[in-house]
């Protein structure tokens, strides 16, 4: 059965790369207050966006852009609750843009993220085992500001922070910072300060990732 379109305004957290296409995520606002975590996702089996699932009048879409999207309804996949199923067909619209300074009313509150003590060869607590993610509180965080440094290893990217007095080293799935730094020598650089849009990606090989899907630089707009 057919489920009737209906509109929410979200600013956009996260475009960030998936399956050569897009998982983008983001939070309601209305009159400029942040309720939940929306991750509008798509009937492929992935959930993943292509350009066909994103039809937006404004152009494309980038962290800190305001926009209306049509979702069908909740379409949670496990400890993915956020995901919303998107109204195929429909326009997302523009609204406006959120500047950088209004981002410190939209952080998620201090703390673990998700679940610490599991890291990848190349990592720093930044994997989950699939069996303890009944223990992890949704799959989408958005932290800082914070200092911040960017190691480029064999042509990828991972994101190096301290945050609630834990260390941690992620894997970047932000396309605009893998497009300016994939291409450079392998080592470390500085970023700066910078807002980070976190995501528990779903299980591959018994654990699920966490990544950096989206870095905002507290200049950026």
């Amino acid at each position: 059965m057919r489920m009737a379109a209906y509109s929410t305004t979200l600013v956009v957290l996260a475009n960030s790369c998936k399956h050569n296409g897009r998982c983008v995520a983001g939070k309601a606002i209305t009159n400029r207050r942040f309720g939940r975590w929306i991750r509008p996702t798509s009937a492929h089996r992935s959930g993943a966006l292509y350009a066909d699932d994103l039809p937006v009048l404004g152009g494309p879409l980038a962290p800190l852009d305001v926009v209306e999207v049509p979702l069908s309804h909740q379409a949670p996949a496990g400890f993915q609750a956020e995901n919303y199923r998107i109204a195929p067909g429909k326009l997302w619209v523009k609204r406006g843009r959120l500047s950088t300074a209004a981002l410190n009313r939209a952080v998620d509150p201090a703390g673990a993220l998700w679940l610490d003590g599991y890291s990848s060869g190349g990592g720093d607590n930044d994997r989950v085992p699939e069996q303890r993610l009944g223990e992890a509180d949704g799959s989408l965080r958005l932290i800082g500001p914070l200092p911040l440094h960017l190691q480029v290893v064999g042509g990828r990217v991972r994101a190096r922070f301290e945050h609630a007095g834990r260390i941690y080293n992620l894997s970047v799935t932000d396309p605009w910072v893998k497009a300016a730094y994939t291409g450079r020598l392998d080592g470390w650089y500085g970023f700066g300060e910078a807002f980070l849009c976190l995501s528990l990606a779903p299980v591959f090989n018994g654990f699920a990732y966490k990544l950096a899907a989206a870095i905002i630089p507290v200049n950026a707009g």
